[in-house]
């Protein structure tokens, strides 16, 4: 089974190469029969079979930060629910990484409705790590869209790539941004909803791609779950001031995708679908 989107992937050699040998590293059979494919992330595409989950970088240019988040989900503490904790070590084919974790059983939740305490008892077990230990492994905050020049790069990379219509729109919702004065920082996952928490009988069984965890506004988590669940649940999940700061986040969104997608020179097409889907945001 496989989940299209179309984003860039390795060369199918060398794809070939990194799930046979990945596969190897984690104990499965090299050419595992039953595999599903998951292509949602834009980072990385995950094959799963047997008990492995194999992430693969879609680009050589995202290997490194691969390695530094996988070390990050191996140096957390034990948790209420499963990470994907690495089962054998990486494997490099022409610049391009794989990692063998443990696959975590569980299901996306259904978007736009959801029981308020199992998601917030979620954000408090984020939100509530120490982050000493894992400081050393811990994304630049806003990494996904520029890390310390996120501000710059929206402005002068993503903004002119919009129609000039809604350019203004768009420069409102980055001075919004720029704008949020979050009364403190925590380990904040930064991608928290939709494929990335699995639900077992209610409640939350693990939760998947740490790539993007910063100390940083936890308003940007509650924008994730609150964005999946309905935003008429996030009075329920948080106080009004951060509510607000995350509406602020869920306005950005599409901005932050061109911006990534533009710091990793993806191809044309992917950007102008990134663009489109941007366009459609600051629309609504």
């Amino acid at each position: 089974m496989t989940t299209e989107t179309r984003y860039v992937r390795p060369p199918r050699e060398t794809l070939d190469a990194l799930l046979e040998e990945g596969f190897r590293a984690a104990g499965e059979s090299a050419r595992p029969p039953d595999a599903t494919w998951i292509e949602v992330g834009s980072s990385t595409l995950v094959v799963l079979a047997g008990r492995t989950a194999l992430r693969v970088a879609r680009q050589p240019s995202v290997a490194g930060e691969l390695r530094r988040a996988q070390a990050l989900v191996d140096a957390l503490p034990a948790l209420p629910f499963a990470v994907p904790e690495s089962t054998g070590e990486p494997v490099t084919i022409d610049g391009f990484q794989a990692i063998p974790t443990l696959l975590v059983e569980g299901e996306p939740h259904p978007p736009n409705e959801g029981d308020p305490e199992p998601i917030r008892d979620l954000l408090e077990a984020v939100h509530s790590l120490d982050p000493g230990p894992l400081r050393p492994h811990l994304a630049q905050p806003r990494s996904f869209m520029g890390g310390a020049d996120w501000e710059q790069v929206l402005r002068d990379r993503v903004v002119e790539l919009l129609s000039p219509n809604l350019q203004d729109e768009a420069r409102r919702r980055i001075d919004a941004l720029a704008g949020l004065e979050p009364p403190s920082v925590v380990v904040n996952h930064g991608d928290l909803a939709g494929s990335n928490v699995l639900w077992h009988d209610g409640r939350v069984s693990g939760v998947l791609d740490w790539d993007l965890t910063a100390l940083d506004d936890p308003a940007e988590d509650l924008s994730s779950l609150a964005s999946w669940h309905g935003w008429a649940l996030a009075p329920a999940l948080a106080d009004p001031a951060t509510v607000a700061r995350a509406e602020v986040f869920r306005r950005s969104v599409g901005l932050q995708q061109v911006a990534f997608s533009v710091l990793h020179d993806r191809p044309a097409d992917e950007v102008a679908r990134v663009v489109a889907r941007a366009e459609r945001h600051l629309a609504a």
